[in-house]
């Protein structure tokens, strides 16, 4: 018989089944697979420490009230196109706007359009490429040569989304709506001047720029 005294790494439980060897062999055979079980796993958790990445995104801004001009529009969000591989082409966007103006009463019709003036993006690492912007209201694509009718009381055209203003141009105060433009990527050039057959030949990059849009309305007695 061992002396469990001479002997303090046996625990009492080890010290009372060393007279059966066999058992004694069994349960410290799975006291050691389950230690090089948790080194398994430590190491391997030491392996799978991950990469990270962070980056920053910084938009310039500028604020402004104007509730006096007679008409006022202003857009709501920024426009941020992204190209799918998948589809091969950039995503279209959504673009609202609010459109306030001064009622004009004693008058009996009125007229709101819209004319596309700046469209172009560039871009920015001087590679020359460029990037049109498509606009349309309601179906309707907006043109740089023509106004777009979208109100015109007398015809029956009442703007959708815009028909407060329809509704309220001939009476006392100010009246506000809101609508929205569809933004799409129609065209692109690879140095400025060598058209893309397809947006897959266009170079990496980001493209910069602005869409502008003129508003003009006219009130008739």
């Amino acid at each position: 018989m061992l002396n469990l005294a001479k002997h303090p790494w046996l625990s009492t439980w080890d010290f009372a089944n060393i007279n059966c060897p066999s058992t004694w062999w069994l349960i410290n055979m799975k006291k050691t697979a389950f230690i090089f079980a948790l080194m398994a796993t430590f190491t391997t958790g030491s392996v799978q420490a991950g990469v990270t990445a962070q980056a920053v995104a910084t938009w310039s801004a500028t604020a402004k009230k104007d509730t006096s001009s007679k008409l006022i529009v202003t857009p709501l969000g920024s426009l941020s196109f992204q190209y799918a591989q998948g589809i091969g082409g950039f995503g279209s966007q959504k673009g609202l706007f609010d459109v306030a103006l001064e009622g004009e009463p004693q008058t009996t019709a009125f007229k709101l359009t819209s004319r596309l003036l700046a469209n172009t993006l560039t871009q920015l690492n001087g590679s020359g490429s460029t990037l049109d912007v498509g606009v349309s209201y309601l179906g309707t694509t907006l043109s740089k040569s023509s106004d777009t009718v979208m109100i015109d009381t007398a015809n029956g055209i009442l703007g959708g989304n815009l028909s407060p203003l329809g509704n309220g141009y001939n009476t006392p105060g100010r009246t506000a709506a809101q609508d929205s433009f569809t933004f799409s990527i129609i065209n692109g050039t690879v140095d400025g001047s060598t058209q893309a057959s397809d947006f897959s030949q266009l170079p990496e990059g980001i493209w910069s720029g602005d869409v502008s849009v003129q508003f003009d309305t006219t009130w008739t007695s």
